[in-house]
């Protein structure tokens, strides 16, 4: 049986060490690397939320291309088949999503994402994952 594990990434050094978990433990499948563009998300230079407008989308794209660009040049991913896959939403609630949407049998994620909980044993968005996915989830820390 052909099997297909999506792999939530942020940029974050715990979505890289699952992306390496998942192309060391399942060599042989379809992966999806996917990134949530959260509408929500403030950076730390930003003091509100920026206009949603086509631009603010487009710059988003951008951006995700280029993590999944510096994400996938860090690791072998000779013989795997790699799809990468955006959606605008809440985290967690967009990466459930993605898994009807994308076929996928199984989520690998980080422990932890670019918040700032260091002290938390699991982030919020692995969590929610984990309570919420039709699928088996599989936590790297």
């Amino acid at each position: 049986m052909s099997r297909s594990i999506l792999v939530a990434h942020d940029g974050s050094s715990h979505a890289q060490a699952a992306l390496e978990y998942a192309l060391e433990m399942f060599p042989d499948t379809r992966l999806v690397v996917f990134h949530a563009i959260d509408p929500f998300e403030l950076t730390p230079d930003e003091d509100r939320l920026p206009p949603l407008t086509e631009d603010w989308l487009a710059e988003q794209h951008d951006e995700a291309a280029t993590l999944f660009a510096d994400a996938l040049e860090a690791v072998d991913t000779e013989g795997v088949v790699i799809e990468t896959e955006t959606a605008v939403g809440s985290p967690a609630q967009t990466i459930v999503a993605a898994v009807e949407e994308t076929g996928v049998d199984g989520i690998v994620i980080g422990s932890r994402g670019r918040g700032n909980v260091a002290e938390a044993r699991m982030g919020s968005t692995a969590e929610l994952v984990v309570k919420r996915a039709s699928v088996p989830v599989t936590v790297v820390r």
